[in-house]
């Protein structure tokens, strides 16, 4: 009886570590997939030589801004009379400099940041959705399960190791 005690033991051990080996295989997934993005965001806002400077400094400029301050209300017409360009050019430009729109890339800085929350922290979705800059719940799942294709509940179901 005691070697078929430890038998199931060690299979609930072993299903337990594949369990644990699983989930942080995709965070490693998301991970790599993260800093792909980060380095995409990098590569794109990269200041090239020549005529350009300028305006790439601001484009760089209003990256680095949102990313410090994405759990604020931004709108297009906000940031670009903060940074002294039309709201028009500055949609143009800024499209053409990082390969997304302003909302695409503010929602995926907010949901980058949200991810970490919903892993790292016992916090409710909506105070990880308020803590991120959205406004109203239904739009930050809706944005959230667009990104990661998961709701917040299941994407921290999915990745969330628990302690043994």
């Amino acid at each position: 009886m005691p070697a078929l005690a430890w038998l199931l033991n060690s299979f609930y051990s072993w299903s337990r570590l594949t369990i644990v080996l699983s989930r942080l295989w995709k965070v490693a997934q998301q991970n790599f997939i993260e800093k792909l993005f980060n380095k995409m965001v990098s590569e794109f806002t990269k200041q090239p030589p020549g005529y350009e400077f300028y305006l790439n400094k601001k484009i760089f400029e209003i990256v680095d801004y949102l990313n410090r301050y994405y759990d604020q209300h931004h709108s297009i017409r906000d940031i670009a009379n903060r940074f002294y360009i039309s709201p028009s050019y500055f949609c143009k430009t800024f499209r053409d400099s990082t390969g997304f729109t302003f909302t695409e890339y503010l929602n995926n800085v907010r949901i980058k940041e949200a991810r970490a929350l919903l892993i790292n922290t016992a916090f409710k979705v909506a105070k990880i959705a308020e803590n991120v800059g959205f406004d109203n719940m239904t739009h930050f799942g809706r944005v959230f399960k667009e990104i990661t294709g998961l709701s917040p509940l299941k994407y921290r179901r999915t990745y969330k190791v628990e302690s043994p």
